[in-house]
């Protein structure tokens, strides 16, 4: 057998090479899989950040909200007091009736570009219920401002809406992330303790 091996031009390894070969993979894997944990855990750990940075954000911007609707009820609360005060008394009770019932709707929960139509037809009607009765446009200028302060309370409430929808989907895709990530990391931190314990044993074997 061994002539056979000689004649083919094979080398048998010795006992000492074939551990030193053994080792010298092991110590390759252990460089590999070290490597690509440490830049798994890097990863891993910014994606954890940036999803602790992100439920922040969310939180303020759900007291942003609250802020916004307060302000925007304010804002039309305003508008009623001036206009119960100066206007609707002195109009017929119809007329009035009618007027308030426009600024109920705009009140509501409704979209920005609904709002902005409902204030301007809310506007034209007053404006030509108060010339009519000759009350000066002071009054109406006042109402005005504070409709429009209003309605930009309800576009930065939208753009906070459509902000969280975003969020919402970048959590699903962080979140698989994350779970892969895991799993992998797993996987490395067992493959490096393999070989580490390996390592150990061969080189032991070595001396």
């Amino acid at each position: 057998m061994t002539e056979n091996i000689d004649e083919a031009g094979i080398r048998l390894l010795t006992e000492e090479e074939l551990i030193s070969a053994v080792v010298e993979k092991h110590r390759r894997f252990l460089e590999e899989n070290k490597k690509e944990f440490v830049e798994l855990d890097s990863r891993l750990n910014q994606v954890e950040e940036n999803i602790k940075n992100a439920k922040n954000f969310r939180t303020r911007m759900e007291e942003r909200k609250e802020v916004l609707k307060e302000k925007r009820q304010q804002f039309y609360h305003q508008t009623e007091a001036i206009l119960e005060k100066e206007i609707f008394p002195k109009l017929d009770p119809t007329t009035a009736s009618k007027l308030r019932e426009e600024l109920k709707k705009l009140k509501g929960q409704i979209e920005p570009e609904e709002e902005q139509k409902l204030k301007d037809l809310f506007m034209q009607n007053l404006r030509e219920t108060t010339l009519a009765a000759r009350l000066g446009e002071t009054v109406l200028l006042q109402a005005n401002a504070r409709m429009e302060e209003a309605r930009k309370s309800n576009i930065d409430l939208k753009e906070i809406r459509n902000s969280e929808k975003q969020f919402v989907e970048d959590d699903s895709s962080k979140s698989e992330e994350i779970s892969k990530s895991k799993s992998q990391h797993k996987w490395l931190s067992t493959r490096i303790k393999n070989h580490e314990e390996a390592l150990s044993y061969w080189e032991k074997l070595k001396v």
